[in-house]
């Protein structure tokens, strides 16, 4: 029997593929300014099915804007399913940028209400300190509920609905916007530490090949505490999703000899950009029953290369959050 947990829809129909039921709203409008070119309407079914991998689901857990056009409610929203300190944005930091909200909400014809992560080069920090990146991310961690953080040997899906303008500017440093990352309360390096994300999917602009989405992989730490070379699973072009609505999609077994399901699927033909499937890959940093791998989203990024960031705001789009638990076949 499924675990019953705090279920927030976004109102209205929209495309997600999850069961829950949607709840009744008074959709509001708190768009703002959008210089990216807008999607013309969908003359097409937006509906992208699951992949079908035999999973059996026992827990699920749905994050969706409603439109509303406080930010107290947004975050309030967001909080109340992944957790109070699940928000990692600049004005939430004293010594950040505290002057606007970075998470606001808006409809489209696509996706219908959605969340907006704004980042600004020249005055958002890394959670009030002032270094060579930024963030603004949302995450799930200790505080969660259970279902929302990955135990050794356990099988996770995580679905959402992303959007990213051919205008946003990459470095060749990182910019990532989900990341499954371990929580090591241990500090020990004998199983790859904490430091580096288990799996990132960031864009980087690359000097022989232009810009990329990437899909990396890394195992950690050495047991002496060196960082290992991240290894790329893919590297498609970022032009396949720029200005378009795409559903990803992430299954994961964490275990020593794990595996990991990833496809991302462009929403407007339902061209399949990213397709992994892994086997026996490394998918678990724990030490002790208490360590968990968790997601995070938003904009995490480098500002070492700060004169090839554009000042312009940056607007980076987010919709339907799913997180599974469950029994993989």
């Amino acid at each position: 029997m499924a675990l019953a947990l705090p279920c927030i829809s976004a109102c209205g129909s929209g495309p997600s593929g999850s069961s829950s039921s949607a709840s009744t709203a008074t959709q509001q409008d708190t768009s703002t300014d959008d210089t990216s070119t807008p999607l013309p309407s969908p003359e097409i079914p937006m509906t992208v099915q699951t992949p079908d991998t035999g999973f059996v689901t026992e827990t699920e857990v749905l994050l969706a804007a409603d439109g509303t056009s406080s930010p107290e409610n947004t975050y309030s929203l967001i909080e109340a399913v992944f957790g109070e300190g699940s928000i990692e944005a600049p004005d939430f930091f004293s010594n950040d940028h505290t002057a606007i909200p970075h998470i606001i909400e808006e409809n489209d014809t696509w996706v219908g209400n959605h969340f907006v992560f704004l980042a600004h080069r020249d005055l958002d920090f890394n959670k009030g300190v002032e270094s060579d990146r930024q963030r603004n991310e949302i995450k799930s961690y200790d505080k969660s509920a259970a279902p929302l953080k990955g135990f050794e040997g356990e099988t996770m899906q995580f679905e959402w609905f992303f959007f990213v303008s051919s205008e946003m500017s990459l470095t060749s440093k990182f910019s990532h916007f989900f990341q499954l990352k371990a929580r090591n309360n241990s500090e020990d390096n004998s199983n790859g530490n904490d430091e580096q994300p288990v799996l990132t999917l960031s864009g980087v602009e690359k000097d022989s090949s232009g810009q990329e989405l990437q899909v990396r992989h890394s195992t950690g730490n050495t047991e002496e505490g060196q960082r290992t070379d991240d290894v790329y699973l893919v590297r498609a072009n970022w032009t396949d999703i720029t200005d378009e609505w795409v559903k990803v999609f992430v299954q994961a077994t964490f275990a020593e000899d794990g595996q990991l399901i990833m496809q991302l699927t462009r929403l407007r033909d339902h061209a399949v950009i990213i397709d992994i499937h892994e086997n026996n890959i490394d998918m678990w940093r724990g030490v002790s029953e208490q360590d968990f791998i968790r997601p995070k989203w938003g904009i995490y990024r480098s500002t070492a290369q700060w004169d090839q960031l554009r000042a312009e705001e940056e607007r980076v789009k987010f919709a339907d959050f799913v997180v599974r638990k469950g029994r993989a076949n």
